[in-house]
């Protein structure tokens, strides 16, 4: 925002420079003394040493143009850069489109009997690094119009782990649009990376166990369930993970009154 402004004002001073310039060749024309005129003269002079030239402004304004430019809502590709890097970008050999091939994401569509829409996007890091994701979406109705736009980010998946993001979406939606950006994680270990679960059938629906591996407690986690009947979404559960201590485990139950075969349970951070 700084830059954009910065450029603004650029743009002011160099019109004010254009105008006396214009002032001072007219003024030359039309039977001014020379003394006035090499004063209008000077004050130019003046002002472009203050403040630079046109050409200056004109190379300042294709740099915030670069600088300030955002990934194309409409691409479904991932974006080779981001601004969430916890270090510096290719520090580490870090090539986002690289890396991005190598995280498996499941996309999972839910209608429920109000007609309510949640679409669910599981990342498996099956990659070398440790990673940021930033998950946007756009909502778009049959006609291609866009109703909602969202995101979510999971930061500090680490390799080898999973996690999810979760959207409720407009009702009279017919296609989502994703754009996702990988960035290097570099920072300590994060939450969710002490973390495991795992779910198994109840009455009702399923029973999760987590367990924290590590040295402080779960706050700020969350659970999504996910029920399925064959490979069909048949529902999902979702809510806060209670506080568990250090090296400890809790079992709670996610409730599911529809019929299902397999279970899946993810966990994320609860921002």
């Amino acid at each position: 925002m700084k830059q954009k402004k910065k450029f603004k004002t650029g743009v002011r001073i160099s019109a004010l420079l254009i105008s006396l310039t214009v002032a001072a060749g007219c003024l030359a024309g039309c039977g001014v003394s020379e003394s006035d005129y090499k004063s209008l003269e000077r004050r130019v002079s003046a002002l472009e040493e203050m403040y630079g030239s046109d050409s200056g402004s004109s190379k300042k304004s294709s740099s915030n143009a670069s600088s300030d430019s955002t990934p194309n809502p409409k691409s479904t590709a991932r974006p080779s850069s981001g601004s969430n890097n916890d270090s510096a970008s290719g520090s580490s050999g870090f090539d986002p489109e690289t890396v991005g091939q190598d995280i498996d994401v499941d996309e999972y569509d839910y209608v429920d009997d109000n007609g309510s829409k949640f679409a669910f996007f599981v990342f498996d890091n099956k990659s070398e690094f440790n990673v940021n994701v930033q998950v946007d979406i756009e909502c778009k109705d049959e006609s291609g119009k866009s109703l909602k736009t969202d995101d979510e980010m999971i930061r500090g998946l680490e390799k080898g782990k999973r996690s999810y993001v979760g959207f409720e979406l407009d009702k009279n939606t017919d296609t989502i649009v994703r754009t996702l950006n990988y960035t290097e994680f570099s920072g300590r270990t994060s939450v969710i990376s002490d973390v495991t679960a795992r779910a198994s059938k109840a009455q009702g629906g399923a029973n999760l166990t987590i367990i924290n591996n590590g040295s402080n407690g779960t706050d700020d986690l969350k659970y999504l369930t996910l029920f399925f009947k064959g490979s069909d979404l048949a529902g999902f559960d979702s809510g806060e993970v209670p506080n568990i201590s250090p090296n400890t485990n809790s079992t709670i139950p996610s409730v599911f009154y529809g019929d299902y075969d397999t279970v899946d349970v993810l966990i994320a951070e609860d921002k």
